[in-house]
């Protein structure tokens, strides 16, 4: 590989660059074509500015990791690009308020067409990239170098809850965890475990779409048949198909109302208004 005569189309200098940089990100680029079995000049770009930079200096791991940084840099490749449009308002945090507002749109299916538009007005931009075949990863969390938080979602499963849970676990990590998280974050809800950091963002993500008391008392948790089920979900105001969700979790059988579940197809509603 020629790295030299791959890079010098497009590599442009900047006060930032300095020997030292540009050789570090060489190494590592070399190291990263290597793993992938193939080559990106682009990535060599990525290496030298923004999250997937510093990321990707600090991290050499295995092919997974690796792959999952390499989506990390398409992401915020189209993010740098929606940003630069300047649809994307100026972020100034995300509050509860919020989050409860954005949840609210899961009620109806038809608002999926525009939740990135949506987000923009909060000062967020919303990627969906799929993973590729080594990656376990349902979404992820980083900022620009001006600050605009993304969320990046894979898109994994194409089931509504498991679709708007991920989007507001990440959204609940932009809200919580904005100036606590300086390295790009990613997400894997089967794999929480313990994490204080996780816990608090999965919290705050369910109490957005309902409160603590109302799941408390919510009938579908001990009669866990449909009827009980739609009727929790119009009084609770919560779409019938993430309120399945939660009971699903929560009692462990995820053979539970497949048919509310598997309703929904996500990536066509995504796609068709793509």
């Amino acid at each position: 590989m020629d790295d030299k005569n791959e890079l010098e189309d497009f590599f442009v200098s900047t006060s930032d660059c300095t020997p030292e940089s540009l050789l570090r990100a060489l190494n590592v680029y070399s190291e990263i074509s290597k793993k992938l079995g193939s080559n990106d000049p682009l990535i060599f770009k990525d290496l030298l500015s923004g999250a997937t930079g510093s990321a990707l200096f600090r991290r050499s791991g295995t092919v997974k990791e690796t792959e999952m940084l390499i989506w990390l840099s398409q992401v915020q490749r189209y993010a740098e690009i929606v940003v630069s449009t300047g649809k994307v308002k100026r972020f100034n945090g995300l509050s509860r308020d919020a989050l409860r507002d954005i949840s609210r749109l899961s009620l109806d299916p038809d608002n999926l067409k525009q939740i990135s538009s949506c987000l923009w007005q909060h000062g967020i931009a919303l990627i969906f990239l799929p993973q590729t075949a080594g990656m376990k990863t349902d979404g992820g969390f980083f900022k620009l170098q001006c600050g605009t938080p993304v969320v990046g979602m894979t898109l994994r499963y194409n089931r509504y809850d498991y679709f708007w849970f991920t989007l507001m676990h990440e959204l609940s990590h932009v809200s919580i965890h904005y100036d606590r998280l300086d390295d790009p974050h990613f997400d894997c809800l089967e794999d929480i475990g313990d994490d204080i950091v996780e816990l608090e963002a999965n919290q705050l993500a369910k109490e957005s779409f309902i409160s603590r008391s109302d799941w408390r008392s919510a009938s579908v948790r001990r009669h866990r048949n449909e009827e009980e089920l739609f009727k929790d979900a119009r009084n609770l105001s919560i779409h019938p198909a993430i309120l399945a969700g939660f009971v699903r979790h929560d009692s462990g059988n995820y053979t539970l109302f497949n048919n509310v579940i598997h309703e929904i197809s996500v990536k066509r509603m995504i796609s068709s208004d793509a």
